[in-house]
């Protein structure tokens, strides 16, 4: 007889699953539902919620799992099921921490059925919005179907490189966007903006030129697009480069069509799990570039990382009593969830760390440069040889890896910024406007920007938070066909900075991880 996985969760039920040749344990629960909803760091063996106990015969843990997991667990069979191949065992999976979808509905009336819903396809996140003639009246966020199948852009070209694995990454979205439709009114219109990554793969075009260089569009966007059956033609909007894409198109159009229009030379940065940055120094003139970041500024493969929602804290104050956590409240009190750390969370809690000398430019931990600022680095331990800061709040620490993660991020919105401006000859004070979109440009503190050398001080008066630009280009793209047009034309008045493949890309990363902007 076929040896099989056999899975008893925690809700007493069991699943049998045929073992999967090429995927990881955590990839195979996550095909066959287990993993819905859960935002998996997918394969670093960093966020720790795709833990499984292995009832007989545990394979040898990794250095991953020594880090993350006690002794004590790891004899008794727990393992990170991202670390593992998918193969026959027996095993238990406890209750997953699932993110929950937010939705907002404007309209309590029946709502009309000729709207357009606009979707931001991100790496992480999916955001929607149900419009008439521009006007939002439901919409949504949530985790992108795909998160468990790789959580990064590279890992998730990585497991479309197949075609079949590339059609089950697309209907993980058509059928989650003909969920939502279904639970709300059909549509006539439909644009999704995101990064060419994302696109490509929901379009099922072929993505070798986007997974290693030299680097190429499989589609250039700026058309539509059938994706299912099921949903109208989708318009996608045009990309610039292969890593910056329909997501920055709807961005500049967000920031060209709206009251608040932008005034050239200004740096747009559209931050997510892929940096895109826009340098305009006039209407017919753009330099763009990209930069991977990672995860962490959305919460997800940091060790107490959450995405943004109910119980989640997404700020810090240094008081005489500790670090004071700012909780985003629920609207009902079964919302909350688990407590976690956003990554809006993670720059304010460094850059407390950093003016209280418990955190040093370096990113290494410091005694503090005051007796409160002591008394909380006296918290510091280390487990499993991981130096880790007790965060006296809920048993939220702080391990010396996710700090070298925000060090990661910062180091690489350091290097684009100074490029760009270096590129067009510019200092930081020949700006008019620095604007961030995406997960840092809603909820981010510019003053901690500012504190952790993500940008220097004398960009903090011009710079401003804009939102999911993405979302609100997508939106104006609905029903505007003059912003489809200047969409159009955006390709042709944009030249491509090429960050990676310079020859001193690595030298000038490293120069950046410090808490300083290196300029």
């Amino acid at each position: 007889m076929d040896k099989k996985l056999i899975v008893h969760k925690h809700d007493g039920k069991v699943m049998e699953l045929a073992p999967a040749a090429g995927l990881n344990m955590a990839q195979n629960l996550f095909l066959n539902g287990a993993f819905q909803g859960v935002p998996l760091c997918s394969g670093m063996g960093r966020c720790g919620l795709c833990k499984v106990r292995y009832e007989s015969e545990p394979p040898e843990p990794r250095k991953e799992e020594q880090q993350k997991l006690s002794s004590a667990e790891i004899k008794s069979g727990w393992r990170l099921s991202c670390l593992h191949p998918a193969n026959a065992a027996t095993i238990f999976l406890p209750e997953p921490e699932r993110v929950v979808p937010r939705v907002s509905d404007k309209f309590t009336n029946e709502l009309p059925e000729n709207l357009g819903l606009a979707v931001d396809l991100g790496t992480t996140g999916m955001h929607w919005a149900f419009t008439i003639d521009g006007e939002t009246v439901k919409s949504g966020q949530e985790l992108n179907p795909q998160i468990g199948l790789g959580s990064e852009v590279m890992s998730r070209l990585a497991f479309a490189a197949k075609p079949e694995q590339r059609k089950t990454l697309s209907k993980l979205v058509t059928e989650r966007l003909q969920t939502i439709i279904a639970e709300t009114v059909p549509i006539e219109k439909l644009v999704v903006s995101g990064n060419p990554s994302m696109t490509s793969i929901l379009a099922q075009d072929e993505v070798e030129g986007l997974s290693r260089a030299p680097y190429s569009l499989p589609d250039k966007g700026g058309k539509r697009v059938k994706l299912d059956a099921k949903l109208p033609e989708a318009y996608i909007p045009p990309h610039l480069a292969p890593f910056v894409g329909a997501d920055i198109t709807a961005g500049i159009v967000a920031l060209n069509f709206t009251d608040a229009k932008a005034q050239p030379p200004y740096l747009f940065a559209d931050l997510g799990t892929n940096g895109e940055f826009v340098l305009c120094l006039s209407e017919d003139e753009y330099i763009v570039c990209s930069v991977p970041m990672g995860p962490a500024l959305e919460g997800v493969g940091i060790s107490n990382g959450r995405t943004a929602g109910p119980g989640a804290v997404n700020a810090f104050n240094m008081t005489p009593l500790g670090l004071t956590p700012a909780v985003i409240t629920a609207d009902k009190p079964e919302q909350d969830q688990k407590p976690g750390i956003t990554g809006t969370g993670y720059l304010s809690l460094c850059s407390q760390l950093l003016k209280s000398g418990v955190l040093t430019r370096e990113g290494q931990f410091g005694p503090g440069n005051t007796p409160f600022a002591a008394k909380l680095a006296g918290k510091l331990t280390e487990i499993n040889g991981t130096p880790v800061l007790d965060l006296g709040y809920e048993g939220l620490t702080l391990p010396a890896p996710d700090v070298e993660e925000i060090l990661k991020v910062k180091a690489a919105f350091n290097l684009a910024m100074s490029a760009l401006l270096k590129e067009a000859g510019l200092a930081p004070s020949d700006l008019k406007e620095l604007i961030l979109g995406g997960a840092m440009g809603q909820h981010v503190n510019i003053n901690d920007l500012v504190a952790t050398g993500f940008i220097p001080a004398e960009s903090a008066t011009i710079t401003r938070a804009a939102g999911n630009t993405s979302l609100k280009g997508a939106i104006i793209l609905t029903h505007n066909q003059e912003a489809r047009d200047f969409a159009s034309s955006l390709p042709a008045r944009s030249k491509v900075l090429e960050l990676a493949g310079s020859s001193d890309f690595g030298q000038k990363y490293l120069e950046r991880m410090i808490f300083k902007y290196v300029y």
